[in-house]
């Protein structure tokens, strides 16, 4: 998505990524992936995801890989949620998504 961010922004998107990983090497993470849009680090606490039903789906006590397009008031307007950890959406499909909607 971050290579894409800009076009994503410039269509009256946000992006926020949310992590359930610990603060160890996030830093690193954003600065060797040049990662612009905020991401929200829950320190193991599973809440987010599993307020979004894609915490545990396979038994591993993981948050699955998933997308979401949320209206202002949180509503799930479109989403993809992984089959597997390694679950990744083009930012080409994120982008025809916003503007379907």
């Amino acid at each position: 998505m971050q290579s894409r961010y800009s076009d994503i922004v410039a269509e009256g998107a946000q992006i926020v990524a949310v992590s359930t990983d610990n603060l160890n090497g996030a830093d690193r993470a954003v600065t060797s992936f040049g990662i612009e849009f905020p991401i929200a680090y829950t320190s193991l606490d599973s809440t987010v995801p599993a307020s979004y039903d894609v915490f545990n789906l396979f038994g591993d006590g993981l948050a699955s890989a998933s997308v979401f397009l949320l209206t202002e008031g949180n509503a799930i307007r479109w989403q993809s949620i992984g089959s597997n950890y390694r679950h990744q959406v083009a930012a080409e499909t994120i982008l025809a998504e916003i503007r379907r909607l």
